[in-house]
């Protein structure tokens, strides 16, 4: 029973359906008013019953309006016109009492024949309504002007050309509608694509004897000039002038365009694209903006590319992540609602039946319908035409074929396959898909929907790509020394500068110590004074214009120069000094009793001019060539879309080159004799001279650090950072190890020697030392030069006898002091004295008149006229002086002289 009663529903139901269905919306008859429209394609047709359309295409010359006509390979169109006017009959009230009567004609993109088939539509009567097509573009605007006389709609399924939206269009061709979304739309498409990368600096290229690409072009560049977008450069390009195609990409290279939009056929496009390759503007720094030319794949394979100058593979590289924009053929969402027309439920209630976008596209499928093209424009196109003509038969059914029905046309707006319908200057307002091109293929990234005036881009779709700059940025750099390296080294010179003054306080405490007074107490300070200057030359290389202003920059430029060499010349001159003073003493083979005795005073006029030759040298450079804040170019460095311009500040001074040259030999010849005196008393090791030692050390570090440091500092001028890290480091090391090497002994010395007492064996050590020095010095080698070991024995005897003249002045001076006091027990002992070989007496004395032996002549000389002559001593008066040698008086033979 339950089974009976659906069923029973069932059949009520439908049979409502049938009776509602004919009492309002009855099915077409022969009865319904014929409304005539003439179809113009654009090759031969034959008509097979109301299914089909079978024609062959006209030759490539003739297509002119759009070069993605040969995916139709033809086409076949009455299956989409078939299917729209099936719908509309069948499943709407859209023309109820009406029907639509398709008069087919063939232009074959032929003006004559396309003129003949108008006339002979228009020759029909009734006369018909609208004109739906063409796709030739040479037809279409002869047919478009005339029919303007008629007040007759046309209505193309396919035309893009941009002269049918051009400033006089309205005037020309005011009864001229196309469904397809023409460039304006692809124009907008483009705009917001630029701007939504935030490109600004636009460059374009138009194929300008193509009107196709040339009007739109101009179009689009007033557009994005009224979006405050900057164009560069505009560059025309064209079939007969395929040469100039390289100079004017050398022109844009050299403009610094990134981001080129090309607006040309694909052959011209592809040699554009080449020429690009060849100059290397492609890849992630480039982007390329070209018209969809409405296919799946830009096929490389189709060109011969003997005419291009770029390989196959080197034009899917640069092809590779370029942007296409063309108008959609099917919308992207496809749940919407197709709002068709009405259908009748009951008497006097309705509702809405529509189909969804998918529904019908599904539908087209099934029957074969080629969705690839133009099948969704003729679809769309037959509802347009439909949806005009019910509206303007609802308002005046006696009269729709005037200026009515313009009327309906320009405010139609309904929902169709390709999006929304809506005319804007008889212009479609539709959708544009944005693509991207990755390896080999177009991938929709976004969309452009001129109805709403919407722009849409998912990142997601170009993953692994990255916008890149519309310029290459320079970067002006002013390349500063590091703040950590600045406070560093600062907080070092000042530790240096520290321990300067605790020596200078122990030095100045402590000068009267034996081994601190022995050393020149006050060419140490000096020493300790020049290190503060170095020291203090560190924070002054750390200062820059980001710590005092620019005006103030030349005299730091002054400060530096200034406080650098006089510290070197301070500390390096006193130690040089002192390195000439030991050598004097013990190399110099023609040594006096005056060489030996070199006072302080004599190492400071030495060390005075050598500062006053700094000073002058300073002074002349800072009067004749002040230093002035300049810059040292750095080279370019290259990152993505941006070039790194740094700069270094510089001191410069028109002839500093010269008078450093002249400072650095200064310092080079005093570097060179600092070494050379350094490397001759290398072995004096004198404990009276304690710090020579020492001293020649040092003078190896200075001169060693010198070298490498201004070296590499030379190399490393472009590098701030480091050239500051290196020099300072440098000029610290060098300064704290002199500072150490000369004064740390003498903190050990003190500790261990508070007193400065002389300990038991002194003299008899620094004799030893000195003799020995002297020997170590004779080279004993065979090949020696016979006249060496001559000089150096001479210049060791010389020695002695100075030695022993000194001793045998004191011993007379003591003799006669004590014959003053009237001790003549001593003075009986003279066969020791006498067998001596000394004779005491004025310069003439002879010696029976010596007053060792009488003591007659005491009153005519004073002891500071007596001379000690020499004289062979006997060998027994000799062996027993020897045999008493404690005995001795007047001398010890090992106690050395203290006038070194």
């Amino acid at each position: 029973p339950f089974t009976d009663a659906m069923t029973l529903l069932v059949l009520l139901l439908f049979f409502q359906s049938v009776v509602c269905w004919h009492l309002h919306c009855p099915k077409p008859s022969h009865d319904d008013k014929v409304i005539p429209i003439g179809v113009f394609v654009p090759f031969p047709v034959t008509l097979n019953g109301s299914r089909s359309l079978v024609g062959t295409p006209p030759p490539a010359g003739d297509l002119l309006d759009h070069t993605g006509y040969w995916e139709t390979n033809g086409g076949d169109f009455a299956p989409a016109i078939s299917l729209a006017l099936h719908h509309i009959r069948n499943h709407s009230c859209v023309l109820s009492g009406y029907r639509i009567e398709l008069i087919y004609k063939s232009t074959q993109c032929s003006p004559a024949l396309g003129m003949k088939a108008l006339f002979d539509v228009i020759s029909r009567d009734p006369k018909p309504v609208a004109i739906f097509g063409g796709q030739c573009t040479n037809v279409n605007d002869p047919i478009a002007m005339a029919l303007k006389y008629w007040h007759i709609v046309q209505l193309s399924y396919a035309e893009t050309h941009p002269k049918f939206s051009s400033a006089d269009a309205v005037e020309l061709y005011p009864t001229f509608f196309r469904v397809v979304p023409a460039y304006r739309n692809s124009n907008e498409a483009k705009v917001e694509l630029i701007k939504h990368f935030k490109w600004n600096r636009i460059a374009t290229i138009k194929q300008s004897d193509e009107s196709r690409f040339a009007l739109p072009h101009e179009k689009l560049t007033a557009h994005m000039e009224s979006r405050n977008l900057t164009i560069i450069r505009t560059v025309g390009i064209s079939k007969h002038e395929k040469d100039n195609i390289g100079i004017e990409m050398d022109t844009l290279k050299a403009l610094d365009a990134h981001i080129i939009v090309l607006d040309a056929e694909q052959n011209m496009a592809l040699g554009v694209l080449c020429e690009a390759y060849r100059r290397e503007m492609y890849g992630s720094n480039f982007v390329w903006i070209l018209p969809g030319y409405q296919v799946q794949r830009y096929d490389v394979n189709q060109f011969n590319f003997t005419e291009y100058s770029c390989t196959k593979e080197e034009a899917k590289v640069i092809l590779d992540r370029h942007f296409a924009v063309e108008f959609a053929k099917e919308r992207r969402r496809r749940d919407v609602k197709l709002p068709h027309g009405k259908v009748c439920c009951k008497k006097n209630s309705s509702r809405r039946f529509s189909l969804t976008a998918h529904e019908v596209l599904e539908e087209m499928r099934r029957k074969h319908v080629d969705t690839t093209m133009w099948s969704t424009f003729l679809y769309d196109g037959m509802w347009t035409l439909a949806m005009a003509m019910a509206k303007e038969l609802n308002r005046s059914p006696e009269d729709i074929f005037h200026e009515d029905f313009m009327n309906a046309m320009t405010n139609i707006d309904f929902q169709g396959v390709t999006g929304r319908i809506k005319f804007s200057a008889n212009e479609r307002l539709g959708i544009v898909d944005v693509k991207q091109y990755i390896k080999g293929k177009y991938h929709e990234i976004g969309k452009y929907d001129g109805n709403d005036q919407t722009f849409e881009l998912n990142s997601t779709k170009y993953a692994g790509w990255s916008a890149t700059a519309d310029q290459t940025f320079i970067d002006h750099r002013t390349e500063r020394i590091s703040d950590t390296l600045r406070v560093a080294f600062s907080l070092l010179a000042v530790v240096g500068i520290i321990l300067s003054l605790l020596f200078l306080i122990v030095n100045v405490r402590y000068r009267n110590h034996r081994f601190i007074k022995m050393s020149s107490p006050n060419l140490n300070n000096v020493i300790i004074i020049g290190s503060i200057f170095t020291y203090s030359s560190v924070i002054l290389l750390g200062i820059d214009t980001q710590i005092i202003e620019k005006d103030h920059f030349p005299f730091l430029c002054t400060a530096r120069t200034w406080v650098l060499c006089l510290g070197f010349t301070l500390a390096f001159g006193s130690m040089f000094s002192k390195t000439w003073r030991v050598h004097s003493i013990f190399t110099n083979i023609r040594m006096d009793k005056k060489a030996i005795k070199v006072q302080d005073s004599k190492l400071f006029l030495m060390l005075g001019v050598l500062l006053l030759l700094d000073i002058v040298v300073l002074s002349l450079w800072a009067i004749f060539a002040p230093f002035k804040e300049g810059e040292l170019k750095l080279p370019d460095v290259f990152t993505n879309n941006s070039v790194i311009k740094s700069t270094v500040e510089t001191c410069e001074s028109k002839a500093s080159l010269g008078f450093q040259i002249v400072l650095l030999a200064i310092k080079g010849i005093l570097m060179i004799l600092g070494c050379f005196l350094a490397w001759e008393t290398r072995r004096v090791n004198i404990p009276a001279l304690n710090d020579s030692k020492y001293i020649g050390l040092s003078v190896y570090v200075v001169v060693v650090m010198s070298v490498i440091g201004l070296s590499i500092a030379f190399i490393l001028q472009n590098r701030v950072n480091e050239a500051y890290a290196l020099t300072c480091l440098f000029i610290i090391f060098s300064t704290t190890l002199t500072l150490c090497l000369l004064f740390v002994p003498k903190l050990i010395e003190l500790v261990r020697n508070p007193q400065g007492i002389e300990p038991k064996g002194y003299r008899r050590g620094l004799m030893k030392s000195v003799v020995n020095k002297q020997k170590t010095t004779i080279p004993t080698s065979s090949n020696d030069d016979c006249k060496d070991l001559l000089s150096r024995a001479e210049a060791e005897n010389q020695l002695k006898h100075r030695i022993l003249q000194e001793k045998s002045a004191q011993l007379w001076e003591l003799l006669e002091r004590l014959r003053d006091l009237g001790d003549t027990t001593f003075m009986q002992q003279d066969w020791c004295f006498g067998s001596s070989g000394i004779v005491s007496g004025p310069p003439t004395t002879t010696p029976d008149s010596d007053p060792l032996l009488g003591g007659s002549r005491k009153s005519e000389h004073s002891s500071s006229d007596r001379t000690v002559a020499f004289r062979e001593p006997s060998t027994s008066s000799a062996r027993n002086c020897t045999n008493n040698k404690d005995e001795w008086p007047w001398s010890n033979p090992d106690e050395p002289s203290t006038m070194l």
